[in-house]
């Protein structure tokens, strides 16, 4: 038995089964009656963002979870499993897109906002990422001349200011393209477990040069980045699918199921199985 994991495809909830590539609107929400089962955790096939206006309780992200109240910002990629467990009257803008919404796909290569999770606004920057959102929202539901191009401009300049949240090391173009180029490599290779200097071969630098970006970003070392990246999927596995230890341990690229209990014993602290137990 295994906790299910939604997989929601219509980018707008007002108009499923049609493609479409942004969306945004505001959401509320009452707390649940008590007793009541709470929602499955799930995902999205594009990116997400999460602006919290008013809110109590948690964002439960990849088994982390992130406070929600005023100025919580959650940033997620299509990977990401995600689950809100609201204990007091919520509100705030959803914000969806796809990166095909985005004529030159640099564009986001070159933010590193992804590579957090979860910030928390505070004033100035609150009211500004507000009035923006609202201006998204206003333009949306309009049929004004050059609405896509303006959905565009404003989109930019909204993940912009975001960017700008972020500490001045992570604003370091060649820090930011090395470090979101790692993480690229990490989904593309489906976390499999590999030395640091596996993938600075992949990347074309030096070691030194990848342990240096990593660290700035997350003051760990690049291989424990690493880990924590395999563990996390490890994780996703034992929760969301009925894959046992074997198939698990052959996935993630270790030799043998013993390889990878021990692995994720000295990780988490718990065996693969309790974990599962836990976790049901």
């Amino acid at each position: 038995m295994h906790t299910e994991v939604k997989l929601f495809y219509d980018i707008d909830p007002n108009s499923p089964n049609e493609e479409r590539n942004f969306f945004i609107g505001q959401a509320k929400h009452a707390p649940l009656p008590e007793g009541t089962p709470p929602p499955l955790p799930h995902r999205h096939p594009f990116y997400e963002i999460i602006f919290v206006e008013k809110g109590n309780g948690i964002m439960r992200i990849d088994f982390t979870d992130r406070p929600m109240q005023k100025g919580s910002l959650y940033l997620m990629l299509p990977s990401q499993i995600h689950l809100p467990l609201y204990t007091g009257e919520f509100q705030g803008f959803l914000l969806r897109f796809d990166i095909s919404i985005f004529a030159d796909k640099t564009f986001l290569e070159n933010l590193s906002i992804f590579n957090f999770d979860y910030l928390l606004v505070e004033e100035p920057a609150y009211s500004a990422l507000e009035g923006l959102l609202l201006s998204l929202h206003e333009e949306f539901k309009s049929e004004k001349a050059l609405k896509q191009c303006t959905i565009n401009n404003l989109l930019k300049l909204f993940l912009i200011q975001v960017q700008r949240l972020l500490p001045n090391v992570v604003n370091e173009n060649t820090q930011t393209t090395i470090f979101g180029s790692l993480n690229t490599l990490l989904e593309s290779n489906n976390y499999k477990i590999q030395t640091p200097a596996f993938y600075a071969k992949k990347l074309k630098i030096s070691l030194k040069v990848l342990n240096q970006a990593v660290k700035e970003y997350t003051s760990i070392p690049c291989g424990e980045y690493i880990r924590s990246k395999t563990v996390i999927e490890a994780k996703r596995l034992l929760c969301y699918t009925g894959m046992n230890s074997n198939e698990i341990a052959a996935m993630l690229g270790f030799e043998d199921a013993a390889y990878f209990s021990r692995f994720f014993k000295r990780e988490t602290g718990f065996t693969p199985l309790v974990f599962r137990k836990q976790s049901l």
